[in-house]
């Protein structure tokens, strides 16, 4: 029961935030499309705005765009309304969308621009063509329909490869403007990752109990009356903990990824720094087990021990975008490390020279604490 307690509760938990996660940074930004016109350029639009870079379109119904929308399923809903096409072949672009956004969201304003620069773009190529034929028929040359055409493709032309303006988006961040170079982990992802290193902790610091309790009863020291028995307890006790923490991170991973649609992982080299935090947090729970005597000292220290590294450590907040002063801080607990590591492979999978410094340290922190546990162990057994 408390094994499954420890998968659960932090999915539990994760599906109670996930309202307020998802208004952290996203990849992409959801938006639904009504097309109520049907026509060329109603389509034409549509086609243009669904391969710009960060926005993910809904073609769906205006009843269903809002009903999305109330649902937090997209961030904006904008109809094309009905004699679109026919007012941009006039050049007109008064009352040509209906914009609906969320009072919740912090997208809409991009959003807003995106879509005005296509329909901009559609309407000044249009009306530059109606000028060059009003022009052309003003000097009583008759060029024939082709006149148009041929303006309002070059006018349109003047937007390739680049368009004629563009807005610079850049984030200021601890005193300076940066630019990000690869997408935002959405904030499900992070605050996922948070939760299972947390309760990894948990798991591991109760898992260890065994040790205080067959030293309170006196079955460690029958152990040592055997040649090797203690080391062969101490490793398959060790190699036990190790197999009960791949199944609870296995477990974990599968039901976010098959019922909530998160990739925790990105890799192979995500679960090797996830599986080197679980050995640094079995060597923990094995030092403490060693050093505290009841295990009702163990009991008492343990949630506070878990919650006080969580916190500091930063699995119960966004990792991703904190300022540098709070990371630095959090890199003296475990799960600072771990995270730091799995979450910059999130960000960029193939970044691996980021996980080698987290890599590094949780397998110290394992080896030696493990050394270190067995080492004392053993001094309390000889000393009877």
């Amino acid at each position: 029961m408390f094994f499954l307690a420890m998968i659960l509760i932090p999915l539990l938990i994760m599906v109670m935030s996930g309202y307020a996660l998802r208004y952290g940074k996203l990849g992409v930004i959801p938006v639904a499309a009504v097309d109520e016109d049907c026509s060329e350029y109603s389509g034409l639009l549509l086609d243009r705005l669904s391969k710009k870079e960060g926005l993910m379109m809904y073609i769906v119904s205006r009843e269903n765009g809002m009903k999305m929308l109330e649902d937090s399923g997209v961030e904006q809903v904008f109809a094309i309304r009905e004699g679109f096409g026919e007012a941009v072949l006039k050049g007109e672009s008064e009352g040509l969308i209906d914009l609906i956004s969320s009072s919740y969201s912090y997208s809409s304003g991009y959003i807003r621009e995106v879509v005005a620069g296509e329909v901009i773009r559609l309407v000044m190529a249009n009306s530059a063509a109606n000028n060059v034929a009003e022009q052309y028929r003003i000097l009583g040359i008759d060029k024939g329909s082709g006149i148009r055409d041929e303006a309002a493709r070059y006018a349109d032309s003047l937007w390739e490869p680049e368009p004629l303006m563009t807005i610079e988006y850049k984030e200021w961040k601890a005193g300076s403007v940066t630019t990000e170079l690869h997408p935002a982990v959405s904030g499900s992802a992070a605050s996922s990752a948070g939760l299972i290193t947390a309760f990894i902790m948990f798991f591991m610091l109760f898992g260890s109990g065994w040790l205080v309790e067959e030293r309170a009863n006196g079955t460690v020291k029958r152990l040592g009356a055997g040649k090797g028995a203690v080391a062969a307890s101490f490793a398959g006790s060790v190699l036990a903990m190790t197999a009960a923490g791949l199944l609870q991170i296995l477990l974990f991973y599968v039901v976010e990824k098959v019922f909530f649609g998160i990739t925790l992982f990105a890799g192979a080299m995500d679960f090797l720094v996830l599986f080197a935090y679980l050995l640094a947090v079995i060597a923990i729970s094995l030092f403490l087990s060693t050093v505290l005597k009841t295990p009702a000292q163990l009991q008492a220290g343990a949630p506070v021990l878990a919650l006080f590294t969580g916190f500091a450590g930063g699995c119960f907040w966004n990792f991703i975008g904190m300022p540098r002063s709070i990371v630095r801080i959090s890199l003296l607990t475990p799960q600072g490390w771990a995270l730091r590591g799995v979450n910059a492979l999130l960000q960029n999978p193939s970044d691996y020279g980021a996980a080698l410094p987290p890599l590094f340290v949780l397998l110290s922190i394992a080896l030696i604490l493990m050394f270190v546990s067995y080492m004392i162990l053993n001094m309390q057994l000889r000393r009877g």
